[in-house]
């Protein structure tokens, strides 16, 4: 209130009580008193955050503003030329603003203000109102004018901080090198060397091998990974792997960089690499892109901090069946969950039949004749690969229906595509600290047992994987399978529930036990298996906010520095983590 009195009351003295017909000098030393008033004013609106006009929250440490403290009100302290940059970000904004607003508003405005404001009106009246809305028609269009003004005058702020905002973020990006209009052709040129300087901690390892070698490990598990996932087909594969040709000098092999590289430099290669725009393209992009910009120093895999990833499941979908898939989802629509994602997806579908059909070649080969059996033979095969491209096999084997069930389930809201993506951490992990340690590798190196349980070593120091299932004490049959196809996929995944027991004495409530079980732990008579730990908690846990209170009982089990919480439907690459 005291701060509205103090910009109102110049602006009543100047235009009210001294009037704009007189020459007064109070009224000139005033108005300039009230400009600097405004200008202080704006700038403590500006800076001052909305929680901290009225009470000073940041420095008191009750609980009760302790949630502004360290979310709303906890803004990263910019240093450097990080700070200079954000200062000279506003500075241009309210630059812009009040030139334009002087120069656009305030001069337009200003003798429109001396001449209506003291302009007298000659009116004969009419038949409603008579005289009365004539002789104040000036007064009332300079204020319909004055309304425009301000309007404007707020209106532009944030049309300056878009504009501005956007300049400066063009300009960044090109000092970051992750700018859109930045060539291409830079980004995937460089990208080996990135690989090589930007993923692997190369000063700290001593260097035995060629960079080469280092980065097309890499790369050529991005691509395997992309291929497993059934992004690329097998010929684009081949195209985008590094390869062992024959020397020069004899009896010795080198590696062969993929002309992937070089073809971004020559507009004479036409070799397609993979298909256009596809979701392959996408993340092959955007990890060259990320590499661009400027990323903390590599620490070695010994080094790495340790952490734990959470992710809360109650109800959603573990594994999608196989009635869920080809059955139709709408009466009205007469179109099924795999003919959707299909449509949705046709390049990964694609490479889906033709890694099946390959797998199924092994297993049947089909038989030669002569030209016409051949042609007969080709139908026919055409035929027989109908069901291929309708619903991923042919075979009712359950190797050939799981194989469907995981493509659907991976581009679907399902747990299994949450449990694949992030345990990539582990395999990155034991990629890196192969890489970083080829003495490993030659000390392992007639028996790669050995080194994989070396590897998976060091990824189990590094990084946990924790599932809250909170029902699956409750589970049904079915879901239960779901939930034990992920611990034989993926043996080092923990998850954790809640376990109940009768009370002691019939007054008491049930007692609830906090217990965690991997690939790893033993099948009992039941099908259960033994938990890992079993804790037992002093009562229920889920009080009502049920996802946050799901993992705050399994928050026992985590090791390490960090605690990532994700969502059951978020995914994950290789390459990106």
């Amino acid at each position: 209130i005291l701060i509205f009195f103090l910009n109102l009351a110049p602006v009543v003295y100047t235009f009210y009580w001294a009037g704009l017909q007189a020459i007064s000098k109070s009224a000139h030393v005033i108005s300039i008193v009230g400009f600097f008033i405004a200008v202080a004013t704006m700038v403590f609106f500006a800076i001052m955050p909305l929680g901290g006009l009225f009470t000073p929250y940041l420095a008191k440490r009750s609980r009760r503003y302790m949630a502004s403290q360290t979310f709303t009100a906890n803004f990263y302290k910019l240093k450097g030329l990080d700070m200079w940059m954000s200062y000279l970000l506003w500075v241009t904004v309210f630059g812009a603003k009040f030139a334009e607003s002087y120069f656009f508003l305030t001069l337009s405005l200003r003798d429109p203000i001396r001449n209506l404001s003291t302009m007298t009106m000659r009116c004969n009246g009419d038949h409603w109102f008579g005289n009365k809305l004539c002789k104040h028609q000036a007064r009332i269009v300079l204020g319909l004018m004055i309304m425009v003004d301000l309007l404007l005058f707020f209106l532009d702020t944030y049309m300056w901080y878009i504009v501005c905002n956007c300049v400066f973020s063009i300009g960044r990006s090109f000092y970051l090198g992750i700018s859109i209009l930045t060539p291409w052709r830079n980004i995937f040129t460089r990208l080996p060397k990135r690989i090589y300087s930007k993923i692997l901690a190369t000063t700290e390892m001593e260097i035995k091998y060629k960079p080469k070698v280092l980065i097309s490990q890499v790369w050529n598990a991005i691509v395997i990974s992309m291929y497993r996932e059934h992004l690329l087909a097998i010929d684009h594969v081949q195209k985008l792997l590094y390869h062992q040709v024959p020397s020069e000098i004899e009896g010795k092999r080198t590696l062969r960089a993929p002309t992937f590289f070089v073809s971004q430099d020559d507009n004479n290669f036409e070799t397609e690499f993979f298909p256009r725009d596809s979701e392959a393209e996408r993340r092959i992009s955007f990890f060259a892109q990320s590499l661009a910009t400027p990323i903390l120093e590599p620490l070695p895999v010994d080094n790495m901090p340790t952490f734990t990833v959470f992710t809360p499941h109650y109800s959603e979908k573990v594994l999608l069946s196989l009635r869920e898939i080809i059955r139709e989802d709408d009466q009205f629509s007469r179109v099924t969950l795999l003919e959707y994602l299909k449509q949705l997806h046709p390049v990964e579908w694609e490479c889906f039949v033709k890694d099946t059909k390959i797998l199924a070649d092994e297993t049947a080969a089909f038989e030669n004749g002569d030209e016409d059996e051949k042609d007969e033979n080709g139908l026919k095969a055409k035929i027989d690969d109908l069901p291929f491209y309708c619903i991923g096999f042919k075979s009712a084997a359950p190797e050939y229906t799981l194989r469907t069930r995981i493509w659907a389930s991976l581009r679907s809201q399902t747990l299994y595509r949450t449990v694949s993506g992030f345990m990539n951490y582990a395999r990155a992990i034991k990629l890196l600290y192969r890489v970083e340690n080829p003495e490993l590798v030659q000390y392992f190196g007639g028996d790669p047992e050995g080194l994989e349980m070396a590897l998976e070593k060091m990824a189990r120091r590094k990084f946990k994987f924790v599932v809250s299932m909170q029902r699956m004490a409750k589970f049904k049959e079915d879901e239960m399978e779901n939930a034990e196809f992920l611990l034989r996929a993926y043996p080092d995944l923990q998850i954790a529930y809640l376990d109940e027991e009768p009370p002691l004495n019939e007054d008491e409530e049930p007692r609830v036990y906090s217990a965690v079980i991997d690939g790893h732990c033993e099948v009992l008579e039941n099908g259960r298996r033994r938990p890992k730990f079993r804790i037992q908690l002093s009562g229920n846990p889920i009080l009502g906010d049920g996802k946050s209170d799901n993992q705050n009982h399994a928050l026992i089990f985590h090791r390490g520095e960090y605690i990532p919480f994700d969502r059951c439907h978020q995914d994950n690459y290789l390459e990106s983590v």
